[in-house]
């Protein structure tokens, strides 16, 4: 392996690992120190000439919206037989699915309200509460963020494959989280946690699509790119 070769590839995985570990800090130090705060100066009005393009960013940034680019993507690639970026859009649709189940899994079982909830007393009421599934109601899925996980699961396979694009992906995903924070949608530690479970997902898919050529029937194999 040449010396370029070598940067080529190290270089993603080094920024993918600084991503996991600024997620871990804002995890730990959001549950611990920061997120009531963060919660009380966005109620008290902070960032409020910021909230029109939040609204913007957590709309267009939610999973629908970025499923049918990665969709159309591929449909092009397919058609213009570029079948090496047919495997990135195919991974980042995937991968996206793949963070989607599983934050919203994770939901189910922790029952975390969410920040801009007034009528419920905030916390971590488990998927059961007073005889009732309150994790499967829309107040009680605060933890951890959809929205991050699957702009972080969409985006990551493209940046371990095109890292200038998916640079720009990277940080729009870190714009879609800022977003839930902004609008009171989530917790710094919610979208954190969103955060990573994208990149794992991101990571495992990309592996098995990109790196090491699934779905070979359909998408060809990466010698034949």
């Amino acid at each position: 392996m040449t010396e370029n070769t070598r940067k080529r590839t190290s270089g993603p995985w080094i920024w993918t690992l600084l991503v996991v570990l600024s997620a871990l800090v804002l995890l730990v130090g959001g549950v611990a120190l920061w997120d009531q705060p963060v919660l009380e100066a966005v109620r008290a009005g902070a960032g409020k000439e910021w909230r029109s393009l939040a609204k913007l960013l957590s709309r267009y940034g939610d999973f629908p919206w970025l499923l049918g680019a990665g969709i159309a993507g591929l449909g092009v690639c397919l058609r213009c037989n570029r079948r090496e970026w047919a495997r990135i859009f195919t991974a980042m649709v995937l991968a996206g699915v793949f963070a989607g189940l599983l934050s919203n899994a994770v939901k189910l079982g922790t029952g975390r309200v969410r920040p801009r909830v007034e009528s419920v007393a905030h916390g971590w009421y488990g998927p059961v509460h007073a005889g009732e599934w309150v994790s499967l109601r829309h107040e009680f899925q605060g933890f951890p963020s959809s929205h991050a996980a699957c702009a972080f699961g969409f985006f990551l396979p493209l940046f371990l494959s095109r890292r200038a694009a998916g640079t720009v992906g990277l940080v729009a995903a870190a714009a879609i989280a800022w977003s839930r924070v902004q609008l009171n949608a989530h917790h710094v530690s919610d979208v954190a946690a969103g955060t990573l479970l994208g990149v794992i997902a991101g990571w495992l898919v990309w592996r098995w699509i990109v790196e090491r050529g699934g779905l070979a029937r359909w998408l060809g194999t990466p010698q034949d790119s």
